[in-house]
């Protein structure tokens, strides 16, 4: 039996979907044991822990327990930086001196910068994750900070962000007469609030900053204290916008809530970019609009509302299809372990 150690430190509603994924992956795999390494302190029983195949959960209460606890493992991967200052000591131990056959980072964030992580900080430092055997950060990450941590060259490699699709699939629900956006860094909230006014619909957002003057009637809620009514807010949504600014500088900003609502089987409107050209083909599965203004947003919600019942069936199953192909985690923890444990 092998044994492969997941250390998810940085537990938040993402990170425990990449373990839900992981977990089925591992248990199509019969001679490996999975355990996961958690903080628990989180509150996202929304999700659900998936049961691990042949495995245990661990806590981490401080680096001697951890000493302890952690022994003849094949593999450990670590999952993102973790979030709170008492878990640095102990994912730097695991990092740098912990014995396992193979080490691995799998980023399923940005990389913190400098002074907003402490873990990440002390990483940087002592170039904690120059022993690894490889590591994956998202595409769109600053390679130079990453290099810091000891992790470059060959031994960096570069990933899709992925959506959890067992999570996010369609339940039939009908969807209502609203616009659904999320996010906080970066949205042009007001644009698509009026344009979705101009083509008929009421809008929905769920955002941790200030929007800016919306139409009487927009419903805004705080995202955080709503990551557990996200599924449905965005599949009961007639369309779901992502009106990310030009100005913003990570042009793959609000992909998380694009690919979830893909997955869900909705029509999707983003203004056109090289990179969403990668995952939606104009009015097949998605729709582009060149600019975001408030004509143009509401141009394009209108050829959503143009759609018959039976094409935005079609549409949104070429929706869920992409997805699949291109941002589905259940594949990408698939052929992590087939490059970890092989065949």
């Amino acid at each position: 039996m092998r044994r492969l150690l997941l250390v998810n430190l940085a537990e938040c509603p993402e990170n425990l979907h990449f373990e839900r994924a992981l977990a089925r992956a591992a248990a199509r795999r019969p001679g490996l044991a999975l355990d996961v390494l958690h903080d628990f302190d989180y509150h996202y029983d929304f999700i659900g822990a998936p049961p691990l195949p042949r495995g245990r959960r661990l806590r981490c209460a401080g680096l001697e327990s951890v000493k302890k606890m952690l022994t003849g493992y094949d593999a450990i991967a670590l999952l993102d930086f973790p979030k709170r200052a008492r878990c640095a000591t102990a994912f730097l131990w695991l990092a740098r001196q912990a014995p396992a056959m193979a080490k691995f980072f799998i980023a399923n964030h940005l990389i913190p910068m400098p002074g907003q992580n402490l873990a990440a900080d002390l990483a940087r430092k002592w170039k904690a994750l120059a022993g690894l055997k490889a590591g994956w950060a998202l595409e769109a990450d600053d390679r130079e900070l990453w290099r810091e941590t000891g992790l470059a060259g060959a031994r960096l490699r570069l990933r899709g962000y992925a959506t959890d699709c067992a999570y996010y699939k369609p339940s039939g629900a009908e969807p209502g007469g609203y616009v659904f956006s999320a996010g906080s860094a970066g949205r042009d909230y007001a644009a698509l609030a009026a344009g979705a006014k101009r083509a008929g619909f009421g809008i929905k957002i769920f955002t941790d900053s200030k929007p800016g003057r919306l139409p009487a009637g927009a419903e805004v809620l705080p995202l955080a204290k709503n990551l557990h009514n996200l599924r449905e807010a965005a599949e009961r949504a007639r369309a779901v916008v992502i009106p990310v600014k030009s100005s913003h500088m990570n042009e793959s900003a609000g992909n998380s809530i694009a690919f979830l609502a893909m997955a869900l089987g909705r029509p999707v409107l983003l203004k056109r970019t090289p990179y969403w050209e990668r995952f939606i083909e104009d009015g097949r599965n998605g729709f582009l609009c060149s600019e975001l203004t408030p004509a143009a947003l509401a141009k394009g919600l209108r050829r959503v509302a143009a759609l018959s019942p039976a094409a935005a069936s079609k549409l949104g199953a070429a929706a869920r299809r992409s997805v699949l192909l291109k941002a589905n985690l259940d594949r990408f923890c698939a052929e992590f372990l087939r490059r970890v444990l092989g065949k």
